[in-house]
């Protein structure tokens, strides 16, 4: 008898621990999916504000800047990673405010930076670039915003940065931190208009980079100590360059400087930004 009445009592308390079993599977089943909906509902979110800060960069692009800098600071706190991924380009957006009205250009048409360069005695001078040299600036600036912009798509570059160069300019950066100071790869944009684009090291330019300044010259090349040092071109709007050794911003050493059809002008030994021995026919 006690056996027959043990026998329901135990399939009774099987039956109850499945029960139970199946409701915690179930429990712990419910969260994983409520978790997963969470997650895709995020992502969901975030992809709608990349798709809105994205219509704006193509107003930035198109040089509708107005709007564009009202665009960006109304969503700089309205979207999840708005201080994060916006600074830079509101930062750009007044550059390329600046650069359209002529800002950083002064009376004599020359633009107001001291780290670019004089064409060579040897090819004769570019003369004053005011229009034209604008324009260009103007045009190949929104070509390199395509780059930045795909630089900082579905999440931040880096972190944002501003400091000053050695020469004084206030910088905004964004791209790799450490220790608080920009280290590795990161891109600034100058007060001046200028931009950089490349390797740091404690704030200062160093390894590979690219240099944009607002008039359209640009260098590409190594950098030391915040200047231009090592193997290096430097390029005129006109289509001059120059491809050689640096020094200290200074071209320094075994360098050859072409003209705007691509032949050599002058080609030789370089010492303080002069052409100490020509040996083109050599």
């Amino acid at each position: 008898m006690k056996k027959r009445t043990f026998i329901p009592y135990l399939l009774f308390v099987l039956a109850a621990v499945a029960v139970l079993v199946l409701m915690f599977k179930t429990r712990s089943l419910q969260q994983k999916v409520d978790k997963n909906r969470e997650v895709q509902d995020s992502l969901t979110t975030k992809i709608t504000d990349y798709e809105a800060v994205f219509q704006v960069d193509s107003m930035l692009i198109d040089g509708d800047y107005n709007q564009a800098l009202q665009s960006y600071s109304e969503n700089l706190g309205a979207i999840q990673d708005g201080k994060s991924i916006l600074p830079l380009r509101i930062a750009v957006a007044e550059k390329m405010k600046q650069l359209n009205r002529g800002a950083n250009f002064n009376s004599s048409g020359v633009p107001d930076d001291r780290d670019t360069l004089a064409v060579p005695n040897t090819a004769g001078k570019l003369g004053v670039r005011q229009a034209d040299s604008l324009s260009f600036a103007l045009e190949k600036a929104k070509v390199e915003l395509n780059n930045l912009r795909r630089q900082l798509q579905l999440k931040s570059f880096g972190e944002y940065l501003t400091f000053k160069s050695k020469k004084g300019n206030l910088l905004h950066y964004v791209g790799q931190v450490k220790n608080g100071q920009a280290n590795g790869t990161g891109i600034a944009i100058l007060d001046t208009g200028s931009r950089y684009e490349g390797e740091w090291k404690n704030n200062q330019r160093s390894g590979r980079g690219i240099f944009y300044w607002a008039d359209g010259q640009h260098y590409e090349g190594s950098y030391a100590n915040d200047m231009r040092n090592g193997l290096g071109t430097y390029y005129w709007p006109n289509k001059e360059k120059y491809v050689g050794q640096w020094k200290n911003d200074k071209r320094d050493g075994q360098g050859a400087f072409y003209g705007a059809d691509g032949k050599v002008v002058a080609k030789g030994i370089w010492k303080a930004d002069k052409l100490e021995k020509d040996d083109k026919d050599g």
